[in-house]
């Protein structure tokens, strides 16, 4: 249990992104911003306006016409003894003719409103991914990526059908209201003041339906987004899952989620249900208070019988739009909120930013200077003052326990992090002020846990390059000591790989990686612990192919297994983000130091 509700509660410490708003906190700020989505379409916008208004227009004067298609009718009845047909037919033809326009009016606002809105659903989409290659590790340290994948998929989508569906509705609600207002006080201000008596109580339901449904359905996202979290997270740790045989326990954190899901969602929907069924009870009311105050009033001669019939029809008209915008004012203040986590994630702080003026190196030569560099990732520093060179061509080695600060020297100089104190330069020239991709081309990074896309095998080596060779993937599969492994599968370079290369080994995947960095060809070469966790013949083999490929290159190697470092021009030996020693291998192991310990950690075998 206790691990249950540590595991849950680590959830929902990293889902801050996400975090539960019980209603949208800048309401016109938010629409302001949405808005500006559609900069460069405002005639389009301008016309479905215009649509819309012309739409609403042919539907209010329809019960008009057919008011005085009554009083006409009575009039001829009353003069003639019977009825004159085709003044009737010319009514009834307009009126056939008002429906039609408003129909054709009200397809083509609602086709444009709809494509407008895939655009936005496309842009905010296209934003997000932007934003999040942009950002640094340690915000996806941070936050879940099932969170992060219901901003794409929930928020996002709550915005589009806000403004494609629910904003259409409520714009046309918004014009019949008032356009049926206006016409109402014409035909007669009586019955306009019996149809708005209950408009009140519609405003107060409304009110109470919208606040209770708010916080039930900012609830359901959140537990949504950490739903999706859990079993993004089940899916890559199944087998971890299964050799401790924690099924059940994922399945009971599920189903928690799972339920939380569930009960905010009724709740939301129970709140919502009661909407409809009671607006339908005021609409009935206003309808039966309108009938006999306009029998009374009709009785009297103070209006005719057209009139009730018309404002019979317009009290519908009145009503309908009031039911409509309280109903979907939950779906636009779900979005708002949606999109105000959207925002949120738009706004995050650039930790790593372009300077203004990059320098560009030409002919780079690789050298690396790390000088007086301090750097932590909380309020405890991993490195203290380190500094040291790399010479272009060097063969650099960094040891250390576990925590010494190795992986960090490598995250500094690819500048997935930024230094605290000191600089990191190369060729002379601070990282900061290169520009991200240079920099970054001018390094191949042959990670620990290696990745390979859901793609060709030729794809995931020449990687990076629009323009693929062929020719040159070979000799990189070659180089890297990996043609065994291409002349095994089905359909050679031409093989789909699943997903992160699922279905061959480690080693295997990881040989690929280093073919990738053959391919890519930049001037400094980083591994990091690139041999752990593989066989002793599999490293072999990427112990020939990174010898192989540094000739010519700055390598910079975060080793675990000494045994591949011992040919290095220089090692340096962390300990507590000090370097403590540095030398080659002979020399350090003849000092009997920190090096000659972890040395003897793995090459001694006491008797």
């Amino acid at each position: 249990m206790a691990e249950h509700l540590t595991a849950s509660g680590g959830q929902r410490r990293l889902s801050k992104l996400g975090a539960s708003v019980d209603k949208a906190t800048d309401v016109s700020g938010t629409v302001r911003r949405i808005l500006s989505y559609w900069k460069g379409e405002r005639w389009l916008l301008f016309l479905l306006v215009l649509l819309s208004l012309l739409s609403v227009v042919c539907t209010l004067l329809c019960p008009f016409l057919l008011g005085l298609t009554v009083d006409d009718c009575i009039t001829l009845a009353q003069s003639k003894g019977d009825l004159y047909w085709m003044p009737l037919l010319k009514h009834l033809a307009l009126f056939a003719l008002l429906h039609l326009l408003s129909a054709a009016f009200t397809w083509i606002h609602e086709y444009g409103m709809s494509v407008l809105a895939q655009r936005l659903l496309r842009d905010l989409k296209e934003s997000m991914t932007k934003k999040l290659l942009s950002l640094s590790p340690r915000f996806f340290n941070e936050h879940l990526c099932g969170t992060l994948m219901s901003h794409f998929t929930s928020d996002a989508e709550l915005v589009k059908n806000a403004l494609g569906d629910t904003l259409v509705q409520i714009v046309t609600s918004i014009l019949t209201l008032i356009g049926s207002v206006v016409i109402m006080l014409q035909l007669s201000w009586q019955l306009t003041i019996a149809t708005c008596l209950t408009v009140p109580f519609a405003v107060l339901l409304s009110r109470f339906v919208m606040r209770h449904t708010r916080k039930h359905f900012s609830q359901q996202q959140q537990a949504l987004g950490e739903m999706n979290g859990l079993v993004e997270e089940s899916v890559g740790g199944i087998k971890t899952i299964r050799s401790f045989g924690r099924e059940e326990e994922r399945i009971a954190q599920f189903e928690a989620l799972n339920k939380e899901v569930c009960e905010t969602g009724r709740k939301a929907q129970i709140y919502s249900g009661v909407l409809m069924p009671m607006m339908r009870v005021l609409d009935n009311c206003s309808y039966i208070l309108v009938t006999i105050v306009g029998a009374f009033l009709a009785s009297r001669g103070s209006i005719t019988v057209g009139v009730v019939q018309s404002f019979l029809l317009y009290t519908k008209n009145f009503q309908r739009p009031i039911n409509s915008i309280a109903t979907q004012l939950n779906t636009v203040q779900s979005a708002i909120a949606g999109a105000e986590r959207v925002f949120k994630l738009l706004d995050e702080k650039l930790e790593i930013e372009e300077c203004d003026a990059p320098q560009s190196l030409t002919n780079l030569r690789g050298r690396i200077d790390f000088e007086h560099v301090s750097f932590g990732y909380g309020d405890q520093l991993v490195l203290k003052d380190l500094s040291f060179t790399a010479m272009p061509g060097e063969v650099v080695a960094v040891v250390g326990f576990t925590g010494a600060g190795k992986t960090t020297i490598i995250n500094l100089l690819n500048r997935f992090y930024d230094v605290s104190e000191g600089s990191v330069k190369i060729d002379g020239v601070d990282v900061r002020d290169m520009s991200l991709l240079d920099l970054r081309r001018s390094i191949g990074l042959v990670q620990q846990e290696p990745f390979l896309f859901s793609d060709t095998l030729n794809y995931n080596v020449a990687y990076g390059e629009i323009d693929m060779k062929m020719d040159r993937v070979k000799e990189s599969v070659r180089l890297a000591n990996a043609e065994a492994l291409v002349d095994r599968m089905a359909d050679g370079y031409e093989t789909s790989l699943l997903e992160q290369g699922a279905g061959i080994s480690h080693g295997q995947r990881q040989l690929l990686t280093i073919a990738r960095e053959v391919y890519k060809n930049a001037p400094i070469l980083v591994l990091d612990e690139a041999t752990s966790n593989i066989d002793t013949r599999t490293e072999i083999l990427i112990q020939n192919a990174i010898s192989t490929i540094s000739k010519g290159h700055t390598c910079l190697f975060i080793a675990h297994r000494l045994s591949t470092i011992k040919n290095a021009d220089k090692i340096l030996v962390l300990e507590n983000g000090v370097i403590v020693e540095q030398g080659r291998h002979e020399e350090l192991l003849a000092k009997q130091g920190v090096y000659w310990r972890i040395y003897n950690s793995q090459f001694v075998v006491e008797e």
